[in-house]
């Protein structure tokens, strides 16, 4: 009998094994998340005794994107972010992978659905029987021949064919890739056919057969919204079928009978399993404990960290006094911060009433004012703030308990909305009370156009979730209720689902029942949050951080979104007018220079028209061939003409439609003006983003950028004040790294640039030329981003001889600087992060890896971000004290725009020559620093009249 190559979908069924312990982890003994690896080793030792595997591989997802990411940049883009405490698990399993003695194949560029369909390829060609261990239904696509699946079920593995995939499915194994084109896969947001769910697909499979034989025949389906949504999608479809498709002929390390396996090596693998707390399994496994001690012993050298364990059933107890250090799962924190008791308290379900009477909101009341904190959330018509109506509001004053307070029902109004409005207006301006948020500046603004304005903001949990972490990426409630509470909240597209309504549904249309069960829950888990999230302000050291900066920008940052900003959309309908015509002469321009007309916005065609027909040096490849990104045009725009032209198509198409286009259907129908959306929790480094539209993002540096600027105007008898930071990150940069002579640059007020260029090219400033000069900007802005001479050799286009040249001058003249990034990294390596000026903390989890590409990545945010952080922190601290000042001297002028490290002001004519002086005093005051921080003001009816 031949024997069989089993191969295991690896990240199926590590994600299976989180997600099945999610409302209760198992953890190890220092309180970090430890299912997935305990759900992974015990499916792979449950496999190995049922089968007895001659030859087992796993197959892992690439590292990076892979070519279907090329093919469809949005594939798997709705994907919500791996949780934290997921991912430290990762290398804990390759690790014991390994050490387990078990073969595993990852291939960049693929996917290990791509692998494991290779794998089954060649096993069939060689006649041996393929057995994939997944529960991932796109895998149904490979059985056929000797290949089966082995699926995870309730009871075991459920072994499937032809004859199960049809049962379970009601489409056979090779038209499963047309079912999944048809129907679409939100989990990798492929599109799919709008309107055709499962069961569609299935009868239109069963009657045409294949995607091809059903658009080959639509004339045929004799339902007319069908045929339509066929049509109209045909696109979609064909695309979501290339999406699906599974290769085959990836290149892998060996044949089918290439990967050897014996029984799993548990002795090799003890001091892991036991260093995450899983003494069951072992001695279910037969490795004695002695046995296992010994290996962690010899893992650790003896120091084993804490001295309680943790059980496979979940349980654990504090460890060690020692707090976690930065970047450690959020689970870690909470397991070193809160009790078993109380962490079973904050992730056991809530007690929840509903308030349908004066009587019983007053009572409500009455407990927020007795409690003194109080969590607070809306529901509401819309997720857009200046357009969204309340629905009702929840509060919780004590964990495990809230209420819902519905205006409106399924069944029409329930309680007076102006009695809730005259409640809440009082209730949210007591600043002797409490008021905790999630992402609260949304309720805010949704209350204060209801006519209610909150004044006592006390904790957001979403910002305190970032200050804390600002590396964990998502902040959303649902994400940190999993990895702070260990607690899976009711999904909004759950609770329309179960209240049977459709997607687009209104929350006015949700049972009153579920609706509260769903909206104070909301209340319930932020004040849970609050408490988590409290503690570890001070754990971190961030809470001045949080109280003095973050909170106070809260209510500025939600009036500054308030105004809003007036748009002169006739002017970028003009240029909208001028742009077709500048798109149109581009392109005929390039149909010229190449002899023939072609697709500029087509990579295939890119790449047969620069490579084959005008034989340019490709630059890199991709799985799809060459590359054509901007980076690489810029590159080949020096040597031909027709690089540049699609450089230039490929700018002027994102103006049209990036801006001019879009900008004038932002404008609000209501106040007549743009909206902006700004968010403190928005980057990494500290910095204020902004969102619908991104106003920070428009260009800067060319004309173009400048028109569409010139479409912000000022009120009627209003002008804008602009106040820019000159070079702040420069001084910053100064004032760090102690370099006397980049402090004296700025201390005499000389060119900074200019300075550089002389020292760097031997000259007296005054003979440096302007190309000299770009040459020293470019540099004094580079290092603090760890420009490399490649990097600088392109971007200046010179030799890359040349380039290290330069650099090593730069830092020979600029021994300070070459010191403090030295001092960065090393502090980084041994506290694993680095701090801003006023102590915003950022973990740098690679700073320590082997991998010196990932090293130097972490290096260089290590370096960067006490800088950028601690402009962003000045800027802040700039905004509230303008703000303040404004106040105090009872001036109808006010903040308007944050962009980057620049302030903008709209005011009363009669005000401008006051305001300019206030700004540059306040701002030029804002931190004290060894270097002077200048501003430069300038103002202008419009915004592009500035600069």
């Amino acid at each position: 009998m031949v024997d069989s190559l089993y191969v295991l979908d690896g990240y199926s069924i590590i994600y299976r094994s989180y997600f099945a312990f999610i409302r209760n982890p198992l953890r190890n003994p220092r309180g970090q998340n430890a299912s997935a690896v305990f759900g992974f080793t015990q499916t792979l030792i449950n496999l190995f005794a049922q089968y007895h595997p001659k030859h087992f591989v796993i197959a892992l997802d690439s590292i990076g994107p892979t070519f279907r990411h090329e093919l469809y940049p949005p594939y798997k883009a709705t994907r919500e972010a791996t949780p934290d405490d997921l991912k430290a698990q990762f290398p804990i399993i390759e690790e014991l992978i390994t050490t387990l003695g078990v073969p595993s194949i990852r291939v960049n560029g693929f996917e290990a659905d791509d692998i494991m369909a290779s794998l089954s390829h060649s096993a069939n060609e060689a006649g041996m029987p393929c057995r994939v261990i997944t529960g991932d239904k796109d895998l149904l696509q490979l059985v056929g021949g000797q290949t089966r699946i082995l699926r995870p079920g309730s009871a075991g593995l459920d072994e499937l064919g032809r004859d199960e995939v049809f049962a379970g499915w009601g489409v056979w194994p090779e038209q499963i890739g047309d079912y999944l084109a048809l129907i679409g896969d939100s989990s990798d947001n492929i599109p799919g056919v709008k309107g055709i769910g499962p069961k569609s697909a299935v009868k239109l499979l069963a009657e045409f057969g294949t995607l091809d034989a059903i658009y080959q025949n639509l004339e045929a389906i004799s339902a007319k919204g069908q045929r339509t949504k066929l049509a109209d999608d045909e696109a979609s479809a064909r695309l979501s079928r290339r999406l699906v498709a599974l290769r085959d002929d990836v290149e892998l390390p060996a044949g089918p009978d290439g990967y050897p396996v014996g029984p799993l090596d548990l002795h090799a693998a003890a001091g892991i399993l036991l260093e995450q707390g899983m003494h069951r399994l072992l001695q279910e496994a037969g490795v004695p404990l002695q046995d296992a001690q010994a290996a962690l012993d010899q893992r650790t050298g003896g120091a084993t960290a804490g001295t309680a364990t943790a059980t496979d059933d979940g349980a654990s107890a504090d460890t060690t006094a020692q707090a976690p250090g930065p970047g450690a799962p959020a689970a870690a924190f909470v397991a070193h911060l809160f009790t078993g008791s109380e962490r079973s308290q904050l992730a056991a379900d809530g007690s929840y009433e509903l308030v349908q009477t004066p009587e019983e909101l007053d009572r409500w009341l009455q407990r927020v004012r007795d409690a003194g904190v109080f969590a607070f959330d809306s529901e509401t018509t819309s997720i857009d703030p200046m357009v969204a109506e309340p629905v009702g509001f929840s509060i919780s004053t004590e964990i495990g308990t809230g209420c819902y307070i519905p205006l409106v029902g399924p069944d029409g109004p329930v309680i007076d909305a102006e009695v809730v409005r005259q409640r809440l207006a009082g209730l949210l301006s007591d600043t002797g009370l409490r008021l905790v948020g999630q992402n609260i500046k949304y309720d805010i603004k949704v209350l204060a156009r209801w006519g209610v304005d909150v004044r006592n903001v006390a904790f957001d949990t979403m910002v305190a979730a970032w200050l804390v972490n600002t590396g964990s990426g998502s902040y959303g409630m649902d994400s940190l209720a999993e990895r702070y509470l260990g607690y899976r909240t009711v999904h909004y597209k759950d609770l329309l689902a179960d209240s049977g309504l459709a997607a687009d549904a209104s929350f006015a249309q949700v049972p009153l029942e579920a609706a509260t069960r769903y909206a104070a829950e909301d209340a319930d888990v932020t004040l849970r949050l609050f408490r988590v999230l409290d503690r570890m302000l001070d754990l971190r050291g961030v809470r001045e951080l949080f109280e003095t900066l973050e909170i106070p920008l809260i209510p500025l940052l939600t009036r500054m979104e308030l105004a809003g900003i007036a748009l002169d959309s006739d002017g970028l309908a003009s240029y909208s007018v001028e742009l077709e015509g500048a798109i149109a002469a581009t392109q005929q321009r390039a149909h010229e220079v190449v002899g023939h007309e072609f697709n500029l916005g087509s990579p295939k065609q890119l790449q047969e028209i620069l490579f084959t027909e005008r034989k340019l040096q490709p630059v890199k490849k991709t799985k799809t061939g060459y590359s054509t990104d901007n980076s690489v045009l810029t590159q080949l725009a020096r040597e031909d003409e027709v690089p540049r032209l699609i450089l230039d198509y490929r700018g002027q198409s994102k103006l049209k439609s990036t801006y001019v286009d879009a900008l004038p259907k932002l404008v609000n129908e209501q106040t007549g003006r743009i909206h902006t959306d700004f968010h403190i929790n928005g980057t990494a480094t500290g910095r204020i983003s902004s969102t619908d539209p991104n106003l920070q993002n428009i260009p800067i540096k060319d004309e173009a950028g400048r028109r569409i600027r010139t479409a912000f105007v000022a009120r009627d008898g209003w002008t804008f004040v602009s106040a820019d930071y000159a070079q702040i990150e420069l001084v910053v940069l100064a004032h760090l790294s102690g370099d006397q002579a980049l402090r004296e640059a700025f201390a005499t007020g000389d060119d900074v640039h200019r300075r550089t260029a002389a020292q760097l090219f031997g000259l007296a400033p005054e003979h440096v030329d302007a190309e000299q000069r770009r040459i020293a900007k470019t540099i004094n802005f580079g290092v603090m981003y760890g420009m490399s001479a490649f990097r600088l050799s392109n971007e200046l286009g010179i030799p890359r001889a040349d380039a290290n040249a330069f650099i090593e001058a730069y830092f020979g003249t600029y021994r300070g600087i070459q010191a403090f990034i030295r001092q960065a990294v090393s502090e980084a390596e041994q506290s694993g992060e680095v701090r801003t000026l006023l102590g915003r903390p950022r973990p740098i989890l690679d700073i320590n890896n082997k991998n010196k590409t990932v090293k130097a990545g972490a290096e260089r945010i290590a370096v960067n971000t006490p800088i950028q952080g601690s402009a962003a922190d000045i800027v802040k601290r700039a905004m509230l004290a303008l703000d303040v000042a404004l106040r105090a001297r009872e001036l109808q002028s006010y903040l308007l725009l944050q962009v980057h490290d620049e302030l903008i002001l709209e005011c009363p004519d009669n005000e401008v020559e006051e305001v300019s002086a206030l700004v540059m005093e306040v701002m030029s005051t804002a931190v004290e620093l060894e270097v002077p921080l200048r501003v430069s003001v300038e103002t202008g009816r419009r915004w592009g009249d500035m600069h």
